[in-house]
């Protein structure tokens, strides 16, 4: 499996929005809309930090009988202040908690950006993971005339078999 995959985003699309582009292991899809139109959707990163039994260790998890769980153990917004032009860049940190450790699943990462409760942004991306710690990243750099404001990130993890779970940060532009 591949340590890390970029994906350049070559053009806008006519609305604003950006479209990512397709690997063997995965998608990353995203658009940013509204007072984030014009923005940039950067290159999505991911490692594998731990593997199945240490993961399973630190959530007290015994294993599953056939299918993955999944937890998000951590999601920040770096920095979490910043002006119009800025990047920021998001975070996360998730357990995939497999039945046998050389089993892998299908995991849809989404980054939803919700300002004023209306959706302006999203990036969701589907890797294959196998069970263990996981963290990922994708910047954004936001346009020069992003609103001011608070703005939520709403981060789910889920897998093909309904599992799922959510947390949020917010962050705010001056």
């Amino acid at each position: 499996m591949r340590r890390s995959a970029c994906f350049a985003l070559a053009a806008f699309l006519v609305l604003g929005g950006l479209s990512g582009c397709a690997t063997t292991d995965g998608t990353l899809s995203g658009d940013l809309l509204g007072p984030l139109e014009g923005g940039f959707l950067g290159d999505y990163s991911y490692r594998k930090e731990k593997g199945l039994e240490e993961t399973r260790q630190i959530h007290s998890e015994p294993p599953a009988t056939t299918d993955a769980n999944v937890r998000i153990e951590a999601i920040r917004a770096v920095p979490d202040i910043l002006d119009p032009g800025d990047t920021i860049d998001i975070r996360i940190k998730y357990a995939v908690l497999t039945p046998q450790e050389d089993m892998t699943v299908i995991v849809n990462e989404t980054r939803e950006i919700l300002f004023e409760e209306n959706r302006v942004g999203e990036a969701s991306a589907n890797i294959e993971r196998e069970g263990g710690t996981w963290r990922s990243s994708v910047p954004i750099t936001l346009p020069q005339n992003a609103s001011p404001g608070i703005y939520r990130i709403v981060v789910s993890i889920r897998t093909p078999n309904g599992e799922k779970d959510v947390e949020e940060v917010t962050f705010r532009v001056r």
